[in-house]
Formats: C-alpha cells, sequence, structure tokens
C-alpha cells in the first residue's frame, strides 16, 4: 500500500472516530439532561416537612455537579424544616407548666426559665435561618455559585424555579412564619405564667395534682394565659 493510500485510511479512521465521539458526547448529554430533568422533576414530588432529598446521584459531568448542588440544599432544608416542626412538637416545652415540672422546679422557676430563654434563642436562631433559606432568591443565588457551566446552570434554575417549586417554597415559608409565631407564643406565654405564679407564690400551693391558687384575680389571670397558650 502507497503512503498515499495509508496517510488516506488512517485520515478516514481518524474522521470516523472524531464522528463517533462527538455522537457519544451528543447521545450522553441528551442522557444526562434527560435524567437531570427527570431527577428534579421526582424531587418536586417530595415533601420536606417529612421527606429527605439525599437521593443517590443519577447524572454524570456538569449535571451530576448541578444535581449534587440542588439535592444539598433541600436536603439541608428539609433536615432544618423538620428539626423546627420537631421543636413545635416538643414535649418538654408542652410540659413546662405541668403539675409535675412545677412540683420539681419549685415556684422561683430557676430551671424552667433557663430552659424557655435557651429554647427561644435557639429556635429563633434556626428558624431566620430556615425562613432566609425558604427564599428563592436565595436559593437561586447558592445555585448560581454552585454551578459553573452556564448551559447547566440555566437549565437547572428553569427547573428548580418553576412554578411548582416556587409554589411549594412560598408555602413552606409560610408555614414556617407561622411556627414561629406559635412558637414564640407559647414560649412567652408561659414565661407570663410561671412569672405571675411566682410573684403570687405566697397564695400559690401543690395539692391532689393541681396548682391551687388563692385569689380569684390571679386565677382569671392565670386561666386567660393558658388560654393563650392552647390556642397558639
Amino acid at each position: 500500500m502507497s503512503n498515499k493510500k495509508k496517510f488516506f485510511v488512517i485520515f478516514l479512521f481518524i474522521i470516523l472516530d472524531a464522528f463517533l465521539l462527538i455522537g457519544y458526547l451528543f447521545i450522553n448529554e441528551k442522557v444526562n439532561q434527560g435524567n437531570f430533568k427527570k431527577e428534579i422533576s421526582n424531587l418536586e414530588k417530595l415533601d420536606a416537612s417529612t421527606d429527605r432529598y439525599n437521593r443517590q446521584l443519577k447524572t454524570t459531568g456538569e449535571y451530576r455537579k448541578a444535581e449534587k448542588a440542588v439535592k444539598k440544599y433541600l436536603d439541608t432544608y428539609a433536615v432544618d424544616y423538620q428539626e423546627i416542626l420537631s421543636m413545635y412538637k416538643d414535649s418538654q416545652l408542652n410540659k413546662v407548666l405541668s403539675y409535675e415540672n412545677i412540683s420539681k422546679d419549685g415556684f422561683e422557676f430557676n430551671e424552667s426559665f433557663k430552659y424557655l430563654e435557651e429554647e427561644k434563642e435557639n429556635f429563633n436562631k434556626k428558624i431566620d435561618s430556615l425562613l432566609k433559606r425558604s427564599d428563592t432568591e436565595e436559593f437561586k443565588s447558592y445555585l448560581k455559585s454552585s454551578i459553573k457551566d452556564k448551559e447547566v446552570k440555566k437549565l437547572t434554575l428553569e427547573l428548580v424555579l418553576s412554578e411548582d417549586m416556587t409554589n411549594d417554597m412560598n408555602t413552606n415559608k409560610d408555614n414556617i412564619q407561622k411556627i414561629k409565631d406559635k412558637v414564640n407564643s407559647i414560649i412567652d406565654n408561659s414565661k407570663e405564667v410561671l412569672n405571675l405564679l411566682k410573684d403570687n407564690k405566697e397564695i400559690c400551693s401543690l395539692e391532689d395534682n393541681q396548682i391551687k391558687i388563692k385569689s380569684k384575680q390571679v386565677i382569671d389571670r392565670y386561666n386567660e394565659l393558658i388560654s393563650k397558650i392552647k390556642e397558639a
């Protein structure tokens, strides 16, 4: 075979390999893009109040980086959201005004006041951070800084900031704000009850598993505060 023919054959192989490579990259891109869209769609069906988003990664390359960023943000958000819900339902918070707790702590309520102060500070710190991350602009900013590829970034923002996803985040944000208001109301009114009992400890006693108060005015105020706690 002449050198010219050898060169021609080699050239054909190079061209063929180039076409195969381009074809592979094109198909791989489409497969990755399809898997990415499907996985984001699956994430939209989850509930941040009960589910986790730390699912197995289904893509490769730049899509994998974007998928990982989305799931990391949403999973951290879900974990903190669920912790807030747990704090809202915290049995210890509900038992601060119980006969058992008052019997244990006494009418000075040193441990109870300490607990309520620490709980309020910890709760508000966590919930304010969560409210910030419930904002779609915060999510958008995070994704922009985490994803480098322009086309993948553009697609990611289109998918995760869809109407459904945005509505879900806004709904969660409203729910979180309501929880914040309720928990702070419970804590503040619980502190008022404790202060009321402490200031009137000379006419308060524990008898027959009940708190006895020898003043109608104090009893009326006590019942008013308890009603506010129950309504929260």
